[in-house]
């Protein structure tokens, strides 16, 4: 209570009247018309552009060069880039580019004098498990492939390997690291993965060669087994017959 006796006696001791306070309000009001007012004369010296799309593009043309100039660069990039990298993968795999005439045979014999899919193989980035011939040791652990896993080849090298394992079982070797199972469904898988050996003249001579087991003749085995032998590099396991015991089973079960 003492409170609101307080306030309401300073309330009461306020002279208002000495204090100019409409006066004031007057003032401010008549400063801030001052801050608000504009020149006639120069309102009326203001000229609106003739061309008002043009002046507001202008404005805009720095920014724009400054774009042009970015996308220039990344189609600079994009092209340093891809001169770069399309020689690198025309090397690994030319059949991207058996299209373009001018190219294809260059990428196919670098291929095939790096030995790319044997690099490859060595990197572990194949999954043919298969090594090419071996010491005389490895003759008691040969891997014998069944049809179920076996698979269409994508490659110069497991093409050339499948038909190397599949000869492995109609031939009499030294050495054999890796037989396949010899079926009419492994053969036209090889024929098919014939289609991806890169030298024109292997393609065509295994391409030949193969046709003949598909009809059940075998008589060739030792031949294309040395071919695809020597393709691969091999110096241990040269076949000098064929394994008559093995084809004569093939041949009363799928002929």
């Amino acid at each position: 209570m003492e409170n609101k006796k307080l306030n309401k006696s300073v309330i009461k001791n306020i002279d208002f009247n000495s204090v100019d306070v409409e006066k004031n309000v007057e003032s401010d009001i008549k400063e801030y018309i001052k801050d608000f007012n504009i020149d006639k004369s120069a309102l009326d010296s203001i000229e609106i552009p003739k061309d008002l799309k043009k002046s507001v593009n202008s404005s805009f043309d720095g920014v724009k060069k400054e774009k042009r100039k970015n996308i220039r660069y990344t189609i600079l990039d994009l092209l340093i880039v891809s001169i770069v990298i399309l020689p690198i993968v025309g090397v690994i795999n030319p059949k991207l580019f058996k299209n373009i005439p001018t190219i294809y045979p260059t990428l196919s014999s670098i291929n095939k004098l790096i030995q790319i899919d044997n690099i490859k193989s060595i990197m572990g980035l194949s999954d043919d498990k298969e090594v090419v011939e071996g010491n005389e040791s490895s003759q008691a652990n040969t891997v014998y492939i069944k049809e179920k896993d076996i698979t269409k080849p994508t490659s110069n090298n497991e093409a050339v390997k499948l038909i190397h394992s599949l000869a492995n079982t109609l031939v009499k070797a030294d050495y054999k690291w890796q037989c396949s199972e010899v079926t009419p469904k492994t053969i036209k898988l090889a024929l098919k993965g014939v289609e991806e050996i890169n030298d024109d003249y292997d393609r065509m001579h295994l391409r030949n060669s193969i046709t003949k087991w598909e009809k059940g003749d075998f008589s060739n085995a030792v031949e294309v087994h040395n071919y695809v032998w020597e393709m691969l590099g091999g110096t241990v396991g040269k076949a000098e017959q064929l394994n008559n015991d093995e084809i004569n089973k093939i041949i009363n079960k799928y002929y």
